[in-house]
């Protein structure tokens, strides 16, 4: 792990570790693995940010799955928006009455989900249940329910491991956080 990264004009000091991020995706797909055994669950993953973190965890899943993509925007720079669009969005017949896990990179302010999770509900599926690599507790503005959390952690911007500064940073294979 580097001991500090360059994206354009901001510096980021190391936060969580490779070892570290793939323990705990290993535990949620094992996890996930015991409840949906059998089931046949759609993995429905948050473009662009959770696609490392889904790819990690649909290869610990022990069982059958299918996997789709949606895609909203909400950051402008390091800062979460209020306003979400939707871009890219799951095709009705892969919703319908199905077993929904969404995989989503990073919880903080919580608009995303408030905004999305009616539109998935729209499509009546089976269940849905929320699984989020990171979570700010402290920035949440609004509840949304989260079934399986990877690491709670503080109100800083992180970059790594999907997560991106304006373009850059998706590629690294650990978490780093903006330096003070």
């Amino acid at each position: 792990m580097s001991d500090r990264v360059q994206l354009h004009d901001l510096f980021f000091t190391p936060f969580l570790t490779e070892a570290q991020i793939q323990t705990r995706v290993a535990e949620i797909g094992q996890e996930l693995s015991e409840v949906y055994r059998d089931q046949r669950p759609v993995f429905l993953v948050m473009l662009k940010g959770a696609f490392v973190f889904a790819t990690d965890l649909v290869r610990c899943f022990a069982g059958d799955a299918e996997v789709s993509f949606v895609r909203t925007q909400s950051y402008a720079g390091t800062t979460s928006t209020q306003e979400i669009k939707l871009i890219l969005g799951p095709e009705p017949a892969e919703v319908h009455d199905r077993h929904i896990i969404i995989i989503e990179d990073i919880v903080d302010s919580g608009y995303t989900m408030h905004n999305f999770l009616p539109v998935l509900q729209a499509q009546a599926p089976r269940s849905v249940k929320l699984v989020t690599l990171l979570f700010k507790p402290d920035m949440l503005k609004k509840e949304v329910p989260i079934d399986y959390v990877g690491f709670s952690i503080p109100p800083k911007f992180v970059v790594g491991y999907g997560l991106d500064y304006n373009g850059l940073g998706r590629n690294l294979r650990e978490i780093y956080q903006l330096a003070e």
